[in-house]
Parts: C-alpha cells; sequence; structure tokens
C-alpha cells in the first residue's frame, strides 16, 4: 500500500477546499476518504475502487451550513471543529456491481433538516437505473480525485492514447443527485507534458478531458498516481503540512 495525501483549493470557489487521503493497492485501485468544504456545506465521503481502477462503493454525508454561521469561517471551512450550525443533511451510498458487461448500481439515501425547497430527489431514480449500465465510476462534483480511475483505467497518461469516450455516474453536490454523463479522456497534446513537468515538478503527463454534454474541455496535469494536479478553472493542488 503507498498512502497519498492530497488537497485541492478552488479556482471557482476559493473558499471550497478537497481533501483526501488514497491508499493505493499495489496491484491497482485505491481505498480513499476525504471531504469538500466550502462556505455553504460539507461533504464527508469514502470511496472503494477495485484493481481494474472501477468504482465499488461511494458513500458520502452532507451537512448545510446557515448562511450566517457559514459567513464566518470562509477561511477554514474545514476545521471548524463543528461550530458552524448545521441546518440540513442528506447522505447517499452508492455500490456497483458487474453483471457481463453491464454495470447495475444500487443507492441508498436519507436526509434530514430544513432541506432547501430546490433540492431534486437523491440519488438515482428507479426508472433511470437503466441510464447507468455503461457507468464504471463515480464522477464527484468538483472533486479532482474521482478523475483518476478513468485516467488510469484507460491508460491515457501515456502518450499517443486517443479519444476513449465513458459514462460516469456524476454526484451532484451539495443536492446529491446521480446524472449519467458522458465524457472523453484522451492523452494530452503532444508536448505539453515536458512543458507542464518543466514548470512543477509533480507533473509526470497531461490528459486531455472533454464533457461529452458539458462546454468543458481541459487539458489536466496529473502526477506518477494519476491523482489531477491543476484542473484548469476548477481546482489546484496546494501543499499538505
Amino acid at each position: 500500500m503507498t498512502t497519498v495525501e492530497v488537497v485541492w483549493r478552488g479556482l471557482d470557489d476559493e473558499s471550497r477546499l478537497d481533501v483526501a487521503s488514497v491508499e493505493f493497492d499495489a496491484d491497482g485501485g485505491f481505498v480513499a476518504t476525504g471531504r469538500q468544504s466550502t462556505e455553504r456545506y460539507r461533504a464527508q465521503w469514502d470511496l472503494v475502487v477495485d484493481s481494474s481502477w472501477r468504482t465499488r462503493l461511494f458513500t458520502v454525508d452532507v451537512e448545510g451550513y446557515a448562511p450566517s454561521s457559514a459567513a464566518e469561517d470562509l477561511d477554514a471551512p474545514d476545521e471548524t471543529g463543528g461550530s458552524l450550525e448545521s441546518v440540513w443533511q442528506r447522505h447517499l451510498n452508492l455500490w456497483r456491481r458487474d453483471e457481463g458487461s453491464r454495470s447495475v448500481w444500487r443507492c441508498e439515501s436519507g436526509e434530514s433538516g430544513d432541506v432547501p425547497g430546490d433540492f431534486g430527489p437523491i440519488g438515482i431514480a428507479d426508472d433511470a437505473l437503466e441510464l447507468f449500465v455503461e457507468a464504471l465510476d463515480v464522477d464527484l462534483a468538483g472533486c479532482p480525485l474521482t478523475n483518476t480511475m478513468p485516467i488510469r483505467r484507460l491508460g491515457v497518461d501515456a502518450a499517443g492514447v486517443g479519444e476513449r469516450p465513458i459514462t460516469t455516474a456524476w454526484v451532484s453536490l451539495p443536492d446529491l443527485a446521480v446524472i449519467p454523463s458522458a465524457q472523453v479522456y484522451s492523452s494530452g497534446p503532444e508536448g505539453l507534458s515536458d512543458i507542464a513537468s518543466a514548470l512543477d515538478d509533480r507533473v509526470v503527463s497531461v490528459v486531455h478531458y472533454r464533457s461529452a454534454t458539458r462546454e468543458v474541455s481541459v487539458d489536466l496535469a496529473v502526477d506518477a498516481h494519476g491523482l489531477v494536479v491543476t484542473y484548469p478553472e476548477l481546482a489546484a493542488r496546494i501543499d499538505v503540512d
């Protein structure tokens, strides 16, 4: 086992911090735990990924803050020690298993407190499960850690790999709705990895990521573990004390 501690700060929202502790197995896959904190909510999650870099289990708990108390903790939303006032909570468990060439997803969920009225249902609706039969990965909104599974499984952190389309189970935060997300991964532009490595010695390769449904097309700088170092306009790794 190799344990890696990582922290990302939001580029689109500087109040957002993503913290993860990842235990990589020598045979592939990992077990990770982490949290995402903003001035509005805190999410705590656990993720199990098998040796083929496919999601097996994902659990997440989210608590939303009262607006008045959240504003007091903009600089360190993940170190409050529970001092912020939690006014609502949501929980989601997701399991994935293989059935032949299909993915079968199952979820359970719950909520309590004064949940915002504009939130939709949690998880995957029963009548939408067929939309996820090709999905092998959870993709947690705003969290670069969940890019690691497709990067490693598809081998796009090596040079010369063409476009590889996939579907993920995209988990929205903070409401925990789950929707199918069509995405495309490929190796980054030739020569860009060398430039990125020269600028940041943590970077060993560049991966191109494109959403097939949203206007997102970016080059991700990644390290030797396939963990994102920089995700343009979303998040960047910061030093861990």
